[in-house]
Order: C-alpha cells, then sequence, then structure tokens
C-alpha cells in the first residue's frame, strides 16, 4: 500500500514538473510580467481623439478605442444612452450637442455621417434624407468647424448598399427588385442587357418600391455632394466615403461614378477625399492615417506596404459583397492610410499576406506552402499582417489553423484579421498593423516599446479569438444548439428569454477552444518584436452578444504577456 501511494506521489510530482517546464520553459526570474495598465501611460498628456462611431457595434466604436492604445491615444465615444441599439436609432439631438460641446478638449474629430443624421447605420438604410436634413447637418458642421478651427475634423458617410432597405416587404418582391437593380446597373455602364428580363421582373414588384429604392440613392448622393462640398471649403479636413455591401453592378456603382466625377471637377486630392469600398473598419483606418499624418509631420517616412498572396490567383478573387477583387480592395486600403505600395524587389517595413481560402477550390497543398513562408518571414524578423478569409467561412478554409499545426509563433503576427467581408479584413489587419508600426517608430525606449507590444498583442489577441475560433467554429454550435430547442431565427434574438443562455453557451464553447490553443507551442513560443523578446502566457479573454443576435460579440483581452531583459 505504501509502495502504491509512493508511486502515485512520485507520479503527480512528475507531472506536475513537466507541466512547469512545459508551460515555463525558461526561469522565471528571467521573464518580466507586463500589466494592462501601461496601455494608457504612452501618450500621456496629449489630448483625446474624439469617435462619433458608426454604430454601437464592437468594429465601430471598441476597435477604434483598442487601436488608440496602441498609439498610446485616448480614445472618447459619445455616452452610451446617445447611441443607437440595434433597431433603434441613436439621439441625434443630444449627439450634436455632446460633439459641440467636447470639440474644443480634442486634438481631432472622427466622425459618422450616418451616426449625426440618422442615428446609426441600421437606421441610415431605412431614412429619408430631405434637402432640410442635408442643409441642417451642413449648418451644423459649419457652425463646429467656426467655433473649433484648429480641431480637424475627419468625416465618414457609407453610400446605400444595393440590397434593398428592410422597409421593402417581401421576399420575392425584394429579390426581384435586386435583380432589376443589378441589371440597371449594368445598362448604366453601357452594357447589353435583356429588355424582355427587365420587364418581366417590374411585374414581380410594386412601382412603389422601385420609387422608394432608387430615391434613396439619389438622396444619398445629394448628401454626399454637399459632403464633398464642406471638404472643398476647408470645413471638413478629410472625407471617406464607403460604400457598403458592394456588387459588381449596381446602381450605387453609378452614383458612385457621378461622385467620382464631382471629385475630379473640383481638383480635391486623394489626400482629402476618398471613395472606398467598407463600411465598419473605415473608422479605424482614419485613425490609422491620423498616426501616418502624425509621423510624417515629424520627419518619419510613410509606411512601405509589401503585398503578397498565399496564391498568385488570391489577388484577382471577388468575394461576397463585394464590388472589386482582393487587390483592387488592398490598393486602396494602402493609399487610404498613406502608406506606399512597395514595389518588387525594395525593401519594406511591412508585408500584407493575404490568403483567401475556398473550400471549392482550395487545397491544403495550397495553405501549407503559405504557412511556411509565413514562419519564415517571422523567423528573418518581418512584420506580417495577415488576412485570413474565407469565401465560406469554413476553418477549413483558413490559414490559422495550419499555423498553429506548424509551430508557427502566431503572437509574432503584426495583425490578424479574417471577419466579415474582404475590405472589413483587409482594412482591419492593414490598420492595426499601421498603428503598431507608427507606435513603434516614434517610442523611445524599451519600455514606451513594450507598451505598444502589449497593446498590440490585446487587439491581435482579439481578432484570433473572434474571427477564427468564434466566426468558424463556436457561432455554428451556438446556432445550432438554438435552433435545436426550437429558436428558428438566430439573426434576432430574443433577449428576454435566451440571451443568457446563448451568452453561456458562447463562453463555454469559445473558451474550450481558446484554452486548447493556448496549450499549443504556436501560442506558447517567445517572438522578437523591434528588439524585444516577449511570450504571451495567457489569453484573459471575455466574451458576450451586445445585440440581440449573433452575428457579432463584444470581446475583451488582457493578456498576461512577458518580457524577458
Amino acid at each position: 500500500m505504501k509502495k502504491t501511494c509512493l508511486a502515485t506521489i512520485l507520479f503527480l510530482l512528475s507531472a506536475f514538473l513537466l507541466f512547469h517546464f512545459v508551460f515555463h520553459p525558461t526561469p522565471v526570474g528571467e521573464w518580466r510580467t507586463l500589466s494592462a495598465a501601461m496601455e494608457m501611460e504612452h501618450g500621456a498628456g496629449k489630448r483625446p481623439i474624439l469617435l462619433v462611431p458608426l454604430d454601437s457595434r464592437p468594429p465601430c466604436r471598441e476597435f477604434v478605442i483598442n487601436g488608440g492604445k496602441i498609439i498610446g491615444r485616448e480614445i472618447v465615444t459619445p455616452p452610451t444612452e446617445y447611441m443607437d441599439y440595434y433597431s433603434k436609432a441613436g439621439e441625434t439631438t443630444e449627439m450634436r450637442q455632446w460633439l459641440a460641446e467636447n470639440a474644443g478638449n480634442a486634438d481631432a474629430v472622427i466622425l459618422s455621417v450616418d451616426q449625426l443624421l440618422s442615428g446609426g447605420l441600421l437606421a441610415a438604410r431605412e431614412a429619408h434624407i430631405s434637402h432640410a436634413d442635408i442643409d441642417a447637418l451642413a449648418a451644423y458642421l459649419r457652425t463646429l468647424h467656426t467655433a473649433h478651427p484648429t480641431v480637424p475634423l475627419h468625416a465618414f458617410y457609407i453610400l446605400p448598399r444595393a440590397i434593398p432597405q428592410d422597409g421593402i416587404e417581401g421576399w420575392r418582391e425584394r429579390r426581384a427588385l435586386l435583380a432589376y437593380a443589378r441589371l440597371l446597373g449594368r445598362a448604366g455602364e453601357g452594357l447589353s442587357v435583356d429588355e424582355d428580363e427587365m420587364e418581366r421582373l417590374r411585374g414581380e414588384f410594386p412601382p412603389d418600391d422601385l420609387e422608394k429604392y432608387l430615391a434613396h440613392f439619389d438622396e444619398s448622393t445629394a448628401l454626399a455632394s454637399m459632403l464633398i462640398e464642406l471638404t472643398e471649403e476647408g470645413v471638413l479636413t478629410r472625407l471617406i466615403l464607403g460604400q457598403d455591401d458592394g456588387e459588381e453592378y449596381s446602381v450605387g456603382n453609378l452614383k458612385k461614378k457621378e461622385l467620382a466625377a464631382l471629385l475630379a471637377q473640383k481638383h480635391i486630392a486623394q489626400e482629402r477625399a476618398m471613395i472606398v469600398h467598407g463600411a465598419d473598419e473605415i473608422a479605424l483606418s482614419m485613425l490609422a492615417r491620423l498616426s501616418v499624418d502624425e509621423l510624417r509631420t515629424r520627419g518619419g517616412a510613410a509606411p512601405r506596404i509589401a503585398l503578397r498572396y498565399a496564391r498568385a490567383d488570391m489577388a484577382d478573387m471577388i468575394f461576397p459583397f463585394m464590388a472589386v477583387s482582393n487587390d483592387v480592395t488592398a490598393r486602396e486600403k494602402i493609399a487610404m492610410l498613406g502608406a506606399a505600395l512597395a514595389e518588387d524587389g525594395t525593401s519594406s517595413d511591412l508585408t500584407l499576406l493575404i490568403s483567401a481560402g475556398d473550400s471549392g477550390v482550395d487545397t491544403l497543398g495550397t495553405r501549407a506552402p503559405a504557412a511556411a513562408a509565413v514562419k519564415d518571414m517571422l523567423a528573418t524578423g518581418t512584420p506580417v499582417a495577415l488576412v485570413d478569409l474565407s469565401r465560406h467561412f469554413h476553418a477549413e478554409e483558413t490559414l490559422l489553423p495550419i499555423l498553429v499545426e506548424k509551430n508557427v509563433p502566431v503572437n509574432a503576427l503584426t495583425a490578424y484579421a479574417g471577419w466579415n467581408t474582404a475590405s472589413n479584413a483587409i482594412g482591419t489587419a492593414l490598420a492595426q498593423a499601421v498603428l503598431y508600426h507608427c507606435a513603434m517608430q516614434r517610442a523611445e525606449n524599451t519600455e514606451e516599446r513594450a507598451r505598444a507590444a502589449y497593446a498590440n498583442l490585446a487587439f491581435l489577441t482579439g481578432r484570433i479569438a473572434e474571427d477564427e475560433f468564434y466566426l468558424k467554429e463556436t457561432i455554428d454550435r451556438v446556432n445550432d444548439t438554438l435552433r435545436n430547442a426550437g429558436y428558428q431565427n438566430t439573426a434576432d434574438l430574443d433577449l428576454t428569454r435566451n440571451w443568457r443562455w446563448a451568452n453561456d453557451l458562447l463562453t463555454n464553447d469559445l473558451s474550450r477552444r481558446i484554452r486548447s490553443y493556448e496549450s499549443t507551442a504556436s501560442f506558447r513560443a517567445p517572438f522578437v518584436q523591434n528588439n524585444i523578446r516577449l511570450r504571451a502566457v495567457r489569453s484573459n479573454i471575455t466574451a458576450y452578444y451586445p445585440w440581440p443576435r449573433t452575428f457579432e460579440i463584444r470581446m475583451e483581452t488582457h493578456p498576461n504577456l512577458e518580457i524577458s531583459p
């Protein structure tokens, strides 16, 4: 009996020692823990940047706040009670008053016109915009600029998507109207269309629906034209017009050409106004552009971006809800951030690597070499921003699982994104990488570099956890469980009945996947960034549903990060 007890004790002791050396491969004394409290110390004394978000979803608000932590800048947002909540529009009167009262204490303002005018993106998709509305907003912005002439106003407005407004009822009618609008777009481009098919489609929906649909684009164009005029006047320092959920042929594309012609007519430089694809990522991109502007003001050079693809043909792929290819999108985002595209064979500050997985054509034979390329670049100290697209939002289409399997030090990535549209993901990864680059360029000592590294890892951890583990795996588990229990529409969860249950499902499944990830050599591997040696110990993630749907989560990350002297 004693021998059995002794053997058990020795086994448990051996297991404990093995666990210790696996998870703490170097003596504790060689590593120092970085604290989350250090995030906002960098840049202390500077005035904050005000943000009026597109809406209350995390990509539009929290991403920008967390991006500000990378460069040590405080991002101040309106009180929650003024913001939108899902289908409930924000309080535009209170929002404008808050902005007017606080703009004088800010270094700059990033503002969503959709929020100021309509109370958020969802509300803007349904809103009627009158000439009186446009005139009132113009007067407000002119007054705001006159009151605070030294505070730059960086505005963005989202052009309508091709999908008919929710206010147009009937699934068959909406489908027919969208098909008809695509043919209108083709005809507007000078391409031949089937007139008989157009006539047939017109019989599938009421004439009032078409009138309402087209009027929305006309009203939006009038608003965008006013914003261009304010940019010409100098009221707006910078204007970004984003195209929401684009298509190859659409009425929106025709209106976009009108606006592009207006910009050319007024000789407004690209540095001051651009029309881009995307929506949710634009505020974060504008923050990155502000950081690039500041870097150049201090005498630094614009970041040089090398653009690579996991496979050559991925550059020309057009992913869902996009009007243009991955390559056009990436080049557009690089220009928007004021960065430079590094030519082949020239030196660069970071590499933007885009992997566009498609289970219909993609194989392990493509992803394995891409993983090897990432490993080689990280080993040589090349900063890598990885865009991990998947056409069908399946984990077997993404590159990250292969990186983990091949023991690539994932935490050494400068940025990662793979959520929603190609524009969303490319814009997010590039903005994060540029923010981190700018932070490191202006860091004056190891402590400042460590602060930026901590904030960047927190951002990276959140993106990996949500974009891969949640959006490719956990969301299906949650939705399937809800459907099996009788809930058919997981896009509109009933908060009074199943919000808590859905969050329990989210927490349990995501936590399990994160724990498994944290046990890998890929996660635990030490890495070097900007001449400092780091290692991640734990992710420390909390997540919950911010809106009554499972489409997105709000995530907080406070990773345990250690630095070696």
